[in-house]
This record gives structure tokens, C-alpha cells and sequence, in this order.
């Protein structure tokens, strides 16, 4: 990502910097000695940090044995949760960081600074024989079975476990575990995803400092490995260690102190017999920005609704005068119209009908199953659109920006060219109250967002995800699509995401006794 390469063009000199210190002390033959007095050093300062500005509490310290091996393993937030952790630890920690570490600057020197071990995903043979050989000569090592952080790299928020609010967790510590004959720790770190999620950094989506949040770190009674040495099964026995270190650490955690807050277990949302959806076109938009969904709807026998919302459909001079309050009402007739013949409604709004989803979501949460978004507007990109209140009073109309990464597409739009600036002006202030009622929003939610969106800023995405108090929220991030999601060069794929969000709600009929009787 363009961000992240940036922010490693600002490190470079820090690392070439920690790169000559580590190669000095190396050669000097001191490497050792002057990593213990670094750890020492970096604990004291790092537990007076947290404790300062995040109330660091610590809980279960006497359950870390202070001789022989042990593994520490720990759940994973946020880029945190190393300095709490080392911070928290009554004795000296070595952790275990991923491969791909070892290319990142500072890291990979702070890595060796600490006697931390590089290894590969998947474990390479090498690596942890060492590792076995350091906790069975006393290293006290910390892992995190999760393998990443919950909402980092590909691996999004949903993808947990709802039985214990984690991802799965990998075998490597109960396989290092039994190897090596040592206990494991069960280790629950709360509150650090809130303070410094993965979208701060390493995303770089959201740019702002940490949090002063409230931190608390608990480590539980150790789980000895005698029962599991020696089985028939070494893998299944992983397994069921592995497991139940999971819901060990689990128990450890206030999930509800995430940045997606969580009730573990996760309850899935309720299915409904009969589904409809409400399709919602953007601002200036034509039905053909949204109707691309029409044929999966038609297939799957879901009734769905398509209205033009006030002023679109005609020619843009009929825009003006027209109100965001008037774009509500027509998609809320729809809405009513359709829940008519149905249980539930998915609502599915683009850019100026992603804001009138969720309100009508915010207003009728009885009414609807779940929203999308698509390329919500809640943020627009040209921090000129600020002015538009003032423009509005001496220019009528505006040439409409471009919306589309591949202007081939553009074939078939038929967005109007032009938009009335007074039209814009209430869609503006329209995004701003929306933003600021977000934590009405309780029903299930799928946000969809391009980082190459040159109309919205893509942050609108992060901070609907934020903000919303829905249980059931998630971001699906597309690469290279413009505004227009779905005629652009994702759109396929676009649709497809929102078809299985919709089917998600779906009760699936029951096959009566007669057809089961015959089958």
C-alpha cells in the first residue's frame, strides 16, 4: 500500500540508525549484556507509559512460574499488545514474530534487540527446534496462536470463532508446548485494539494517536502438558490443546472493550422466511448504478424494490431545490411498500443512498434485516465541498466529477453530467447529521469501499465501522474500482458480496416429512 510505503521512507533513518547500533554491539561482543539492560530499561518506562495514559491494570502476575520454560500465549488486537506484554511480564520475555517482520524497518532490529525469534507461517523446522531448545533451558517465550491481529492484512473482524471472540488459533504453541515439556500461560489482553487498532496502524487508514484507553492484561493459571504427551494422535492431541488455549484465553478477555465491542459467544442474526431488498441509487445516479444486483434478486426469487429518488431520472436541472429530506421520504414509501410483502428488508444504498439507508435503518430497525453501503457519503475527498454552502448561492449548477477508475465503462452510464449546486448543499449537511447519529445504528451491516474511490473518502468506511452500535458489522475493501462500484471495474464482485450479505438473512425452508418419506 501507497501509505505504508511512505511511512517506511519516514522510518529509514531510525532504522539505518538501529541497524548500526545492533551491528556495533555485535561486534563489540556485548550484544547480550546490552540487551538485558535495553529490556530492563524499555519494561520500567513502557509500564510507567501504559499506566499513565491507560490506566494499565495487571492481573494474575503470580500465575507466571519465574523459573524453567514457559510459553506465554496471548491474544492479539493491536501493535500494543508486545510492549504491554513485555511491560506486564514479571520475568523477561522472548517472543516469536512472523518472518515477514524481518524486512520491516525498526522492527527487524528491535526483533534482535530484544532476542526475539524470526520464523516462517507454517513454522520451519530449523526455528523451532531452536525454540524448543530455549524454552527447555528456561526461555520464557510469548506467542499469539491467533497468527494475526483480527481486522489486519486479509483476515477481517468476522472471521473469529464466535465461541471464543478469537481467530482459530494455530498448534504451534501446544506442539512447542509438548515438545519441549513445558507449561503454557493463558494470556487476555483487553482494551488495546480500542486504543491502537490495526486501522491506525499498520493500515494507516485512520490517522490519528492512540487512544488513552483503559488496558488490562490477565494472565491465568498454566496449563501443564503432561496429559497430552505420548498420544496415539500427536495431531488431534495438538488440536485439542490448541482449542483449549483458545477458550482459556478467551475467558481472559472483556471483549466488549474491542474495538468492535462483542458478546462472546457471537449470536448469529435472526433469518427471516421471506426477504426483500431496497435498492438505492447515488447522487445524480441513474438506476443502472445500482440494478446490477437485479438478475441475482431475480434468480433467487427475492422481491426487491428500485425507486427513482426525487429529482434523478429526468435531466439534472430538475434537481434543484431538491432536499435530502425528499430523498428520504421517497426511499422510505419503498420501503414501506415492500415490507408489505415481506418479513424483513436488506437495504442496499450507493454514495447519497448509503446515507438514506442507514438512516431508514436507524428509523425502522423493525423493519429491516441488515444495510450495505456502498461507497457511503459520509466524507467527500475534495475538501473544497466544504464551500459549497456559499457556492450554491452564485452558481447553480456543476459539472459532475469523475467517478469511474476505467472510463471505458462508462458506456452505459447515464449519471447526469451536471448537478444542481443547492442539491449538493443539502446532501452535504445531510452527511454530517447521518455522522453524527451513527451509534443509532443497530441492525447487521456490510460497508463496501474502494480505496481508489476519488468522490468519498475511503475513511467514510472506517468511520461508519466505528461508530455504528450494529453487532454485526464488517468492511469489504476493493482495490481498484472509482465511485461508481457497481459499473466499475469490480462491479462483478461488488454484487456478489452484497448477494451473500442478503442470503444471509434468508431461513432456509425446511423439507416437509412427505419429500423426506419419498426421498
Amino acid at each position: 500500500m501507497e501509505r505504508e510505503r511512505i511511512a517506511h521512507a519516514v522510518l529509514w533513518p531510525a532504522d539505518k540508525a538501529l541497524e548500526l547500533l545492533v551491528g556495533a554491539l555485535e561486534k563489540a561482543g556485548v550484544a547480550k549484556a546490552a540487551s538485558e539492560v535495553i529490556w530492563n530499561t524499555a519494561k520500567a518506562a513502557l509500564g510507567t507509559q501504559f499506566k499513565l495514559a491507560n490506566e494499565l491494570l495487571v492481573e494474575g502476575a503470580e500465575n507466571v512460574p519465574m523459573e524453567g520454560g514457559v510459553i506465554l500465549a496471548s491474544n492479539h488486537q493491536s501493535w500494543l499488545d508486545v510492549q504491554v506484554l513485555g511491560a506486564s511480564s514479571p520475568r523477561r520475555v522472548h517472543f516469536v514474530a512472523k518472518s515477514e517482520f524481518a524486512s520491516w524497518p525498526v522492527l527487524r532490529s528491535l526483533v534482535k534487540l530484544s532476542e526475539s525469534v524470526f520464523v516462517k507461517r507454517g513454522g520451519d523446522d530449523a526455528t523451532v527446534e531452536s525454540i524448543t531448545e530455549a524454552l527447555r533451558g528456561g526461555w520464557a517465550v510469548a506467542m499469539y496462536p491467533e497468527g494475526t491481529i483480527p481486522g489486519e492484512e486479509q483476515t477481517p473482524r468476522v472471521a473469529v470463532d464466535p465461541k471464543t471472540g478469537l481467530l482459530p488459533g494455530h498448534t504451534g504453541v501446544a506442539r512447542l508446548a509438548i515438545n519441549a515439556k513445558v507449561p503454557i500461560v493463558p494470556v487476555g489482553v483487553s482494551g488495546t485494539g480500542r486504543a491502537f487498532p490495526p486501522e491506525i496502524y499498520p493500515r494507516l487508514e485512520l490517522l490519528r494517536m492512540p487512544r488513552n484507553s483503559p488496558v488490562t492484561i490477565r494472565f491465568g493459571k498454566p496449563i501443564q502438558p503432561d496429559q497430552y504427551l505420548d498420544t496415539a494422535d500427536p495431531r488431534r492431541t495438538y488440536r485439542e490443546l490448541t482449542d483449549r488455549v483458545m477458550r482459556e484465553i478467551s475467558a481472559l478477555v472483556d471483549h466488549r472493550a474491542n474495538y468492535v465491542p462483542l458478546e462472546v459467544p457471537v449470536a448469529q442474526p435472526p433469518k427471516h422466511a421471506k426477504i426483500g431488498v431496497l435498492l438505492l441509487h447515488g447522487f445524480t445516479g441513474h438506476l443502472n448504478t445500482v440494478n446490477g444486483l437485479v438478475p441475482s434478486l431475480e434468480a433467487a426469487g427475492i422481491p426487491y424494490a428500485m425507486p427513482v429518488l426525487r429529482g434523478h431520472g429526468t435531466r439534472y436541472q430538475d434537481m434543484r431545490g431538491v432536499t435530502a429530506r425528499e430523498w428520504y421520504v421517497d426511499a422510505e414509501k419503498a420501503l414501506l411498500d415492500l415490507w408489505h410483502s415481506v418479513d424483513r428488508v436488506v437495504v442496499v444504498g450507493l454514495s447519497m443512498g448509503g446515507l438514506v439507508a442507514l438512516e431508514l435503518a436507524m428509523r425502522h430497525p423493525d423493519k429491516i434485516a441488515g444495510v450495505v453501503t456502498l461507497a457511503a457519503a459520509l466524507k467527500f475527498a475534495d475538501p473544497l465541498s466544504a464551500l459549497t454552502p456559499v457556492l450554491s448561492k452564485v452558481v447553480r449548477y456543476w459539472p459532475s466529477p469523475e467517478s469511474f477508475n476505467d472510463t471505458s465503462l462508462k458506456v452505459n452510464c447515464k449519471n447526469y453530467p451536471m448537478f444542481a449546486t443547492d442539491a449538493f448543499a443539502s446532501l452535504y449537511a445531510y452527511a454530517k447529521q447521518i455522522a453524527a447519529r451513527l451509534p443509532e445504528l443497530h441492525v447487521p451491516i456490510r460497508i463496501l469501499h474502494s480505496k481508489k474511490d476519488q468522490i468519498i473518502a475511503p475513511e467514510s468506511a472506517n468511520i461508519i465501522y466505528e461508530r455504528v452500535s450494529s453487532p454485526h458489522r464488517e468492511i469489504i475493501w476493493y482495490q481498484n474500482s472509482g465511485h461508481e462500484m457497481g459499473q466499475d471495474l469490480e462491479a462483478e464482485q461488488v454484487f456478489k458480496d452484497v448477494m451473500e450479505f442478503v442470503q444471509r438473512f434468508e431461513r432456509k425452508p425446511k423439507i416437509a416429512a412427505a419429500a423426506r418419506a419419498t426421498a
